[in-house]
C-alpha cells in the first residue's frame, strides 16, 4: 500500500471527527509528501525515516514539530503492521525537546494588565483573563464554556466549572474562587449560551494592544497563555500538593505537571527543616 492511502486509510479509522483531525492529516501527509506519495509503506525503514528527519531540520523545523510529523508516521506504520500491510515497525527515535522557560505573572504585572484593559474600554477582556488566572483554563476551553457547564447556585465549596471538552479529552471540575464566581453571576444568561461571545481573534487584538501599551512588546512569552502557568506557580508555592495541581490542571502525565516543582523553593526548605528536626 502507498503511504498516501494509508494516511487517508487512518485517517478515516482513527482521525476524522478527532479534536485536531485536520492537523494530524495535515502532518501525515506532509510526511508522505516528503517520503514520495507513491512510496509503498513496506519500503519505509530507519534509512528513509533518518532521512525524514534530517530533511526537516533542514527546514529549521523544531524539534516539536519534527516530534508531531513522526507521531503521524508512527500511528500509519502501526495501523499498517497490525493489518499485515508490513512485516515489522520500524524503529522512530523522537527528538528531544526543550522545555524552554515558563512565564507567569507577578501580582503587579497582573495588577498593570487588568488594569490597562479597562483603560481600553475592555473590561470583558480583564473578566476573562481573571477567570484564566484563578483556574488555570486554557483559552480554548474557556471559550466554549457555556452556562449549563457552570454550577454557582450552591455554597462556597459546591461552586464548580465543569469542562467535558479538552485537550486531553478528559473532563474535568474546577471549583471557583470568590473572584470568579462574582464574575460568572455576571455572564451566565443561559444554560445554553456562552458565557463570553467574543472570539480568539479579538483577544488576540487586545492582547497585542495591551502589551504595546504596557512597553512589554519584546517580552515574547507573556501571551494569554501564560495565565495558565500563573494559576499552576502559584499554587505551587503557596503550598498545594503537586498531584492536587496535576488534576486542577488536567494534566494526563505527572511529568508535565513536574515542570512547576523547580519554582516551590519553600517545599525545599521544609525538606530541610524535616532534616534538621
Amino acid at each position: 500500500m502507498k503511504v498516501l492511502k494509508l494516511a487517508d486509510e487512518v485517517y478515516k479509522r482513527h482521525w476524522r471527527g478527532c479534536k485536531d483531525g485536520m492537523g494530524l492529516l495535515n502532518n501525515a501527509e506532509d510526511v508522505c509528501k516528503r517520503l514520495g506519495n507513491d512510496v509503498e509503506i513496506r519500503e519505509v525503514n530507519e534509512r528513509r525515516i533518518d532521512d525524514l528527519v534530517l530533511g526537516l531540520k533542514d527546514d529549521n523545523k523544531a524539534a516539536g514539530t519534527i516530534n508531531k510529523r513522526l507521531a503521524a508516521l508512527s500511528k500509519m506504520l502501526r495501523f499498517a503492521y497490525r493489518r499485515g500491510y508490513i512485516e515489522r515497525m520500524p524503529v522512530i527515535e523522537r527528538k528531544k525537546e526543550p522545555q524552554g522557560r515558563m512565564r507567569w505573572l507577578s501580582e503587579e504585572e497582573e495588577y498593570r494588565m487588568l488594569g490597562k484593559f479597562h483603560a481600553m474600554g475592555k473590561p470583558f477582556i480583564a473578566d476573562f483573563c481573571k477567570i484564566l488566572i484563578d483556574t488555570g483554563m486554557r483559552t480554548g476551553e474557556l471559550f466554549k464554556l457555556r452556562g449549563r457547564d457552570v454550577d454557582i447556585s450552591g455554597v462556597n465549596f459546591q461552586r464548580m466549572i465543569h469542562l467535558w471538552e479538552t485537550k486531553n479529552g478528559k473532563s474535568r471540575s474546577i471549583p471557583v474562587t470568590n473572584r470568579v464566581y462574582e464574575i460568572l453571576c455576571r455572564y451566565k444568561t443561559s444554560n445554553d449560551a456562552l458565557l463570553f461571545t467574543f472570539k480568539q481573534h479579538t483577544l488576540n487584538r487586545a492582547w497585542k494592544q495591551m502589551k504595546t501599551e504596557l512597553g512589554m512588546d519584546d517580552d515574547k512569552e507573556f501571551i494569554p497563555h501564560c495565565l495558565r502557568h500563573t494559576c499552576a506557580s502559584r499554587l505551587v508555592q503557596r503550598g498545594v500538593d503537586i498531584r492536587v495541581v496535576q488534576e486542577w490542571l488536567g494534566h494526563s502525565s505527572i511529568q508535565t505537571t513536574m515542570r512547576y516543582a523547580k519554582i516551590a523553593p519553600k517545599n525545599l526548605a521544609d525538606a530541610r527543616d524535616v532534616l534538621e528536626a
